[in-house]
Protein backbone atom coordinates (compact mmCIF):
# COMPACT_ATOMS: atom_id res chain seq x y z
CA UNK A 1 0.00 0.00 0.00
CA UNK A 2 2.82 2.44 0.86
CA UNK A 3 4.53 1.69 -2.43
CA UNK A 4 1.35 2.61 -4.30
CA UNK A 5 1.08 5.88 -2.36
CA UNK A 6 4.68 6.77 -3.13
CA UNK A 7 4.14 6.08 -6.83
CA UNK A 8 0.93 7.99 -7.21
CA UNK A 9 1.23 10.37 -4.28
CA UNK A 10 -0.90 10.11 -1.15
CA UNK A 11 -3.41 12.57 -2.55
CA UNK A 12 -3.81 14.93 -5.47
CA UNK A 13 -2.89 17.93 -3.30
CA UNK A 14 0.41 16.35 -2.28
CA UNK A 15 1.18 15.59 -5.91
CA UNK A 16 0.49 19.20 -6.90
CA UNK A 17 2.66 20.49 -4.05
CA UNK A 18 5.46 18.16 -5.02
CA UNK A 19 5.17 19.25 -8.63
CA UNK A 20 5.20 22.91 -7.61
CA UNK A 21 8.23 22.37 -5.37
CA UNK A 22 10.04 20.50 -8.12
CA UNK A 23 9.21 23.29 -10.60
CA UNK A 24 10.50 25.93 -8.17
CA UNK A 25 13.70 23.96 -7.59
CA UNK A 26 14.25 23.63 -11.33
CA UNK A 27 13.52 27.32 -11.87
CA UNK A 28 15.90 28.29 -9.06
CA UNK A 29 18.59 25.96 -10.37
CA UNK A 30 18.07 27.34 -13.89
CA UNK A 31 18.31 30.93 -12.61
CA UNK A 32 21.46 30.14 -10.62
CA UNK A 33 22.89 28.29 -13.60
CA UNK A 34 22.21 31.27 -15.88
CA UNK A 35 23.72 33.69 -13.38
CA UNK A 36 26.80 31.47 -13.01
CA UNK A 37 27.07 31.17 -16.79
CA UNK A 38 26.90 34.98 -17.10
CA UNK A 39 29.64 35.36 -14.48
CA UNK A 40 31.75 32.68 -16.14
CA UNK A 41 31.32 34.24 -19.59
CA UNK A 42 32.16 37.66 -18.14
CA UNK A 43 35.41 36.32 -16.66
CA UNK A 44 36.18 34.44 -19.84
CA UNK A 45 35.59 37.59 -21.89
CA UNK A 46 37.91 39.58 -19.63
CA UNK A 47 40.59 36.89 -19.87
CA UNK A 48 40.18 36.65 -23.66
CA UNK A 49 40.47 40.45 -23.97
CA UNK A 50 43.57 40.55 -21.75
CA UNK A 51 45.12 37.62 -23.62
CA UNK A 52 44.57 39.20 -27.04
CA UNK A 53 45.94 42.56 -25.87
CA UNK A 54 48.99 41.31 -23.97
CA UNK A 55 49.98 37.79 -24.91
CA UNK A 56 48.81 37.16 -28.45
CA UNK A 57 49.86 40.52 -29.83
CA UNK A 58 49.84 40.71 -33.63
CA UNK A 59 52.08 43.31 -35.24
CA UNK A 60 52.03 44.64 -38.77
CA UNK A 61 55.11 44.29 -40.92
CA UNK A 62 55.20 48.05 -41.47
CA UNK A 63 57.91 49.41 -39.18
CA UNK A 64 56.20 52.75 -38.61
CA UNK A 65 52.62 51.54 -38.99
CA UNK A 66 49.69 51.79 -36.63
CA UNK A 67 50.66 48.61 -34.77
CA UNK A 68 52.68 50.43 -32.17
CA UNK A 69 56.29 50.47 -33.17
CA UNK A 70 59.18 48.53 -34.49
CA UNK A 71 59.06 44.76 -33.85
CA UNK A 72 62.65 45.00 -32.64
CA UNK A 73 61.34 46.99 -29.66
CA UNK A 74 59.18 44.02 -28.66
CA UNK A 75 62.09 41.64 -29.02
CA UNK A 76 64.24 43.91 -26.85
CA UNK A 77 61.43 43.97 -24.30
CA UNK A 78 61.38 40.17 -24.23
CA UNK A 79 65.14 40.09 -23.70
CA UNK A 80 64.73 42.52 -20.81
CA UNK A 81 62.08 40.27 -19.27
CA UNK A 82 64.43 37.31 -19.62
CA UNK A 83 67.07 39.37 -17.81
CA UNK A 84 64.65 39.93 -14.91
CA UNK A 85 63.85 36.22 -14.87
CA UNK A 86 67.55 35.27 -14.97
CA UNK A 87 68.18 37.61 -12.02
CA UNK A 88 65.30 36.01 -10.16
CA UNK A 89 66.77 32.55 -10.68
CA UNK A 90 70.20 33.76 -9.53
CA UNK A 91 68.78 35.30 -6.33
CA UNK A 92 66.81 32.12 -5.59
CA UNK A 93 69.88 29.96 -6.17
CA UNK A 94 71.90 32.22 -3.90
CA UNK A 95 69.24 31.66 -1.23
CA UNK A 96 69.76 27.91 -1.48
CA UNK A 97 73.53 28.35 -1.26
CA UNK A 98 73.25 30.55 1.83
CA UNK A 99 70.93 28.09 3.57
CA UNK A 100 73.21 25.17 2.76
CA UNK A 101 76.35 26.99 3.92
CA UNK A 102 74.77 27.83 7.26
CA UNK A 103 73.72 24.20 7.67
CA UNK A 104 77.07 22.73 6.59
CA UNK A 105 79.11 25.12 8.73
CA UNK A 106 76.85 24.29 11.71
CA UNK A 107 76.80 27.97 12.62
CA UNK A 108 73.06 28.41 13.08
CA UNK A 109 70.91 26.44 10.64
CA UNK A 110 67.80 28.40 11.69
CA UNK A 111 69.29 31.72 10.61
CA UNK A 112 70.49 30.17 7.36
CA UNK A 113 67.03 28.89 6.58
CA UNK A 114 65.52 32.29 7.34
CA UNK A 115 68.02 34.08 5.11
CA UNK A 116 67.53 31.48 2.38
CA UNK A 117 63.78 31.94 2.64
CA UNK A 118 64.15 35.71 2.42
CA UNK A 119 66.27 35.37 -0.69
CA UNK A 120 63.72 32.96 -2.19
CA UNK A 121 60.97 35.50 -1.49
CA UNK A 122 63.18 38.12 -3.13
CA UNK A 123 63.43 35.87 -6.18
CA UNK A 124 59.65 35.63 -6.38
CA UNK A 125 59.29 39.41 -6.02
CA UNK A 126 61.90 39.91 -8.76
CA UNK A 127 60.01 37.61 -11.11
CA UNK A 128 56.68 39.33 -10.42
CA UNK A 129 58.22 42.78 -10.91
CA UNK A 130 59.69 41.60 -14.22
CA UNK A 131 56.25 40.42 -15.37
CA UNK A 132 54.63 43.69 -14.33
CA UNK A 133 57.28 45.67 -16.16
CA UNK A 134 56.99 43.52 -19.28
CA UNK A 135 53.24 43.85 -19.67
CA UNK A 136 53.27 47.54 -18.78
CA UNK A 137 55.98 48.31 -21.32
CA UNK A 138 54.23 46.23 -23.97
CA UNK A 139 51.00 48.15 -23.47
CA UNK A 140 52.91 51.44 -23.70
CA UNK A 141 54.67 50.33 -26.89
CA UNK A 142 51.31 49.70 -28.57
CA UNK A 143 50.41 53.30 -27.67
CA UNK A 144 53.68 54.64 -29.18
CA UNK A 145 55.08 55.47 -25.74
CA UNK A 146 57.86 54.13 -23.56
CA UNK A 147 58.97 54.29 -19.95
CA UNK A 148 62.49 54.25 -18.57
CA UNK A 149 63.19 53.21 -14.99
CA UNK A 150 60.18 53.27 -12.72
CA UNK A 151 59.12 52.26 -9.23
CA UNK A 152 59.72 48.54 -9.80
CA UNK A 153 63.42 49.07 -10.45
CA UNK A 154 63.72 51.16 -7.28
CA UNK A 155 61.86 48.54 -5.23
CA UNK A 156 64.07 45.78 -6.59
CA UNK A 157 67.26 47.65 -5.78
CA UNK A 158 66.11 48.55 -2.24
CA UNK A 159 64.97 45.00 -1.44
CA UNK A 160 68.16 43.48 -2.84
CA UNK A 161 70.35 45.96 -0.96
CA UNK A 162 68.46 45.33 2.30
CA UNK A 163 68.75 41.57 1.86
CA UNK A 164 72.49 41.67 1.23
CA UNK A 165 73.00 44.10 4.10
CA UNK A 166 71.09 41.75 6.42
CA UNK A 167 73.16 38.81 5.20
CA UNK A 168 76.36 40.76 5.76
CA UNK A 169 75.35 41.76 9.30
CA UNK A 170 74.38 38.20 10.22
CA UNK A 171 77.63 36.76 8.89
CA UNK A 172 79.70 39.40 10.71
CA UNK A 173 77.85 38.79 13.99
CA UNK A 174 78.28 35.02 13.70
CA UNK A 175 82.07 35.15 13.25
Amino acid sequence: MELEELRHGSSSTTGREQGREAWQERATALHIGRRQAELDSNHINKLTHWWSDNVNLVLDQDVHGPSGGDPRDYLALERTYLGWFRTSVAVGSFGVVVAQLFILQAVDPGKGKILGGLLSCGAIVTSVLGCIRYFRQQRLLTQHKTLAGGWHVTIFMVVLFATFLTLFVVVILES
